[in-house]
């Protein structure tokens, strides 16, 4: 049941200098927020109904017809709490998210936004971003968290004595009032934090849009950079693409996909250099040669004097195989392999040819041989018996270092081509 608005007693306008805080503290207004108002429990609305409880008690009594006027005022009044206490809980959460999502971007940005500025970073994309970072850190620390508590009521009464009755209403509206008044506080929060992240959020983007476009330049204009670091470059992109300011790249993120890019240009640049060394051109024979017989498993390369502490009067060799990301290794190969090599040393080629037999544990086709009754993962054995399949059956295949392996693992082995 409704009443008419007393004209004779106007409500009195909501005051727009200031407001209360849950604390009871006053507070400076927020920007005006675009949202449904909270319905609003009227003072003089509690007034009239009083007044229409004192009447009715005092007409009706105890009667059945002053029992279900009271019921249904309380009842009522007891919705519009639960109503109002709802609308807090919501923005209460949202504004919560808000805050803990702001002062997260706000920390993790820091580790790019205090790194030195990469040359292919436009200094005005940068600025924009450290400018939104601040924004985005003075408004989140404005504001704690805040829980909800939802408000003690009680959808009936002790007794339906009117005096009873009119307490009970008068705490429910007190409530409703508290409750619209801290949803209108909470709501304009929710607003300045949300005003704060998005160009925050777009200044992040605009970053991570030039970084990227220069790291697919960089992988296009560095043909000799290593398979390793393109595919750690790969990597990061694919997280930053995923979401720039998500929880799994962020300023870090950043951070790490110059690393990345720096990482590709460096290491064409060692590429080109090494290019200029007199032992390239064999160098080039052997790293081609192996790729021939590699089966697709893309294959980086390293040249030292020393691999395994053997050197000179040595042919030394190790492969490091990785099974992600389809599959690829790593080969180091000690100076003496090439000069082996130039002097066409076939134990020098078997080396080459075991190191690349690690590698092909990592096709599809291969690894169940591998793991299978026949070696059992045994990498040595495996490299030793794929390189006399391929008719090394020399002391350079591995056998003055492990052993000769039995036919049975011969055939296994060759069944990987």
């Amino acid at each position: 049941m409704t009443l008419p608005a007393d004209p004779q007693n106007p409500a009195p306008e909501p005051h727009a200098e200031h407001q209360l805080s849950d604390a009871g503290e006053v507070v400076e207004p927020h920007e005006p927020l675009e949202v449904p108002a909270p319905k609003r429990t009227r003072r003089r609305w509690l007034k009239i109904t009083a007044y229409s409880l004192l009447a009715a008690g005092g007409l009706a009594g105890s009667t059945w017809g002053w029992q279900f006027f009271a019921t249904e005022r309380i009842t009522t009044a007891y919705r519009e709490v639960i109503a109002s206490s709802e609308e807090l809980a919501d923005v209460s959460l949202h504004r919560g998210a808000a805050l803990d999502k702001a002062r997260a971007s706000v920390g993790s940005m820091a580790a790019f936004t205090e790194s030195p500025r990469p040359d292919y970073l436009a200094e005005s994309t940068a600025t924009a971003l450290a400018d939104a970072q601040v924004n985005l850190k003075a408004k989140s620390e404005k504001y704690m968290h805040t829980e909800f508590e939802r408000p003690q009521a009680s959808p009936t009464t002790a007794d339906l004595w009117p005096w009873t009755v009119i307490g009970d209403l008068q705490d429910k509206d007190e409530l409703t009032h508290q409750n619209i008044a801290n949803t209108k506080t909470r709501a304009a929060e929710l607003k300045v934090l949300g005003n704060a992240q998005e160009p925050f959020e777009k200044s992040a983007s605009a970053v991570y849009g030039e970084l990227a476009a220069h790291a697919q330049e960089a992988l296009t204009a560095s043909p000799s950079a290593t398979f390793e670091s393109r595919l750690t470059l790969q990597h990061v992109m694919k997280l930053g693409d995923a979401g720039v300011t998500s929880s799994r790249f962020g300023g870090e993120g950043l951070v790490q996909l110059v690393e990345a890019i720096d990482g590709v240009q460096a290491a064409h640049a060692a590429g080109e250099a090494a290019k200029q060394d007199p032992a390239y051109p064999v160098r080039a024979q052997i790293e081609e040669y192996a790729r021939s017989i590699a089966r697709g498993v893309p294959l980086d390369f390293e040249w030292h004097e020393q691999v395994s502490g053997l050197g000179a009067g040595w042919y030394s060799g190790t492969a490091m195989y990785r099974e992600t990301d389809g599959g690829w290794a790593t080969i180091d190969l000690n100076f003496t392999v090439q000069e082996g090599w130039t002097a066409g040393d076939v134990d020098a080629k078997a080396v080459v040819t075991h190191e690349v037999g690690h590698a092909q544990v990592v096709r599809p086709e291969c690894r169940p041989l591998f793991e299978g009754p026949a070696f059992n993962r045994d990498d040595e054995m495996w490299a030793t018996a794929w390189t006399i399949g391929l008719g090394f059956d020399v002391m350079g295949a591995g056998i003055e270092a492990y052993g000769r392996p039995s036919d049975e693992q011969i055939a296994v082995a060759a069944q990987c081509r």
